[in-house]
């Protein structure tokens, strides 16, 4: 079996860094365990390996855990089918070990990726302006309330590397920011003010930030948790798809 697209290809060999397995392992029916640890190229959301993480494109799921959740890991990999890891019942039995550690599973997230043959065509609603990460960091950082489109930090090796934003006359109603989550993926997040939501505001300024992303080469994806419909109609107006779910621990506050 082939992956369907060089997109999703990527988004595989990603997955791989990420997880210290092989990119094929995500088109194999069974599951994949494997001892959490940081390697070159992996997208790095903390400062030390997680402490349980899973991710399935539609087949099977592949596990990074510490080796404190080496067992229930290997439990679920060997008694569960892949999609299944993330129902409810199942996150409950590994919160239920989780818990021991002080930790969690925050969220099963929907990733996206742009469709083949991506094209970008102004819908030239509003006036939009492309931001790079020096004008981030002197001209956006002062604007707060956008925290899912900016990270705020010019510190971290995470970064805001560019962002497009909205306008209604000089005011920012709208910020579509890609943050440099590895060497080849950049992540999209979109804030859009509350009364300009539902006018297409937020779906433009992904598709004018994928276009940017692309021109300075790297492969954009969009995250969004399960519940949030409209954040996941947003990926669909500008043509996103979804081809992975994915969900980690973290700690309880």
């Amino acid at each position: 079996m082939k992956f369907r697209n060089e997109f999703i290809a990527s988004a595989a060999a990603q997955l791989a860094r990420d997880y210290c397995c092989d990119p094929k392992d995500f088109l194999k029916n069974e599951n994949r365990v494997t001892l959490a640890r940081f390697a070159e190229g992996q997208r790095r959301f903390k400062s030390e390996p997680d402490f349980f993480r899973a991710a399935t494109m539609g087949f099977g799921t592949v596990i990074a855990a510490s080796s404190e959740m080496l067992e229930l890991s290997r439990e679920l990999a060997e008694k569960t089918s892949g999609a299944e890891i993330f129902e409810q019942k199942k996150i409950w039995a590994i919160n239920s070990v989780l818990a021991n550690y002080n930790k969690a599973i925050g969220s099963a997230s929907v990733y996206y990726l742009p469709r083949p043959a991506y094209r970008y065509i102004p819908a030239n609603n509003f006036r939009t302006r492309l931001y790079e990460e020096n004008e981030i960091i002197s001209e956006l950082y002062s604007v707060k309330g956008f925290n899912n489109a900016l990270l705020y930090d010019a510190e971290k090796p995470r970064r805001d590397k560019l962002a497009v934003c909205a306008f209604n006359g000089d005011r920012i109603i709208g910020i579509a920011g890609a943050s440099s989550d590895s060497p080849i993926m950049w992540q999209i997040g979109i804030d859009v003010m509350p009364e300009y939501r539902h006018m297409g505001v937020g779906s433009e300024l992904v598709s004018a930030l994928t276009q940017a992303v692309f021109m300075h080469g790297a492969i954009p994806y969009y995250g969004t948790w399960i519940g949030n419909i409209a954040s996941q109609n947003t990926a669909r107006k500008a043509h996103y798809q979804p081809v992975w779910t994915e969900m980690f621990s973290f700690d309880i506050e």
